[in-house]
């Protein structure tokens, strides 16, 4: 699992993010926004600008990263759920009637296989999408052993 902060580039992003971290009790959460205020406050207008803008490109790059490791974690906790389950499964008809894709598309993303220079996974959508896929299959089998 990365650290957030590898992905702060801004050298003052990083001295406030490391007050902020550092703040346990309100007293120190209170002191370390008092420092990011006089660390903005010293600032030019343009100096502001650019912090501002790099502020918000390091918060960019650490919500791709956190989206990066929740796609990890569901392909990871769909492969363990499913155990052994996937050789008695025509994982070809579930990507064609559910998703309209391949059955190469949809064992990529289970897998977390390298696809184009990155991992393939699973949408949030497309999560929910295999579940229900799986829960429909599961109540039509239950249906028949009835």
């Amino acid at each position: 699992m990365r650290k957030l902060d590898d992905y702060i580039q801004n050298p003052t992003h990083k001295l406030i993010a490391e007050a902020y971290r550092k703040a346990k009790t309100p007293e120190e959460k209170e002191a370390a926004a008092r420092y990011q205020h006089e660390l903005e406050s010293a600032m030019s207008p343009e100096e502001l600008e650019k912090y501002q803008k790099e502020f918000v490109e390091d918060h960019y790059r650490m919500l791709d990263a956190i989206q990066e490791d929740i796609d990890e974690w569901v392909v990871e906790a769909i492969k363990k759920k499913m155990g052994d389950t996937p050789k008695f499964i025509n994982w070809s008809q579930i990507a064609a009637t559910y998703f309209g894709k391949s059955q190469s598309w949809l064992m990529q993303r289970i897998n977390g296989n390298t696809v184009n220079g990155k991992e393939a996974h699973f949408k949030p959508a497309e999560a929910k999408q295999l579940e229900a896929a799986l829960h429909d299959l599961g109540h039509k089998l239950l249906a028949i052993a009835l």
